[in-house]
């Protein structure tokens, strides 16, 4: 297992999965909602928000939660 250190700044926004665990702790329609490779944005305080969260979604997510994340060329000048 490859061990990815956290070096991104706030409102960047990047490609990842979620880990099988966390997805699995979810309830099932957010299981179907956020299955697949998602777009999330780096908060103030460290943690993750799957992109487009305004429509409802509180949750946010830990570094360690997302699996295979990668760096998108796109910046949010705001952050949820």
């Amino acid at each position: 297992m490859q061990y990815v250190q956290d070096s991104f700044d706030a409102g960047t926004i990047i490609a990842a999965w979620l880990n099988p665990v966390t997805l699995s702790q979810l309830e099932p329609m957010l299981r179907r909602l956020l299955s697949g490779q998602q777009l999330f944005v780096k908060q103030r305080d460290g943690r993750y928000k799957p992109k487009g969260c305004e429509l409802g979604l509180a949750r946010s997510f830990d570094f360690i939660d997302l699996h295979a994340p990668a760096l998108r060329s796109e910046r949010v000048e705001r952050i949820v």
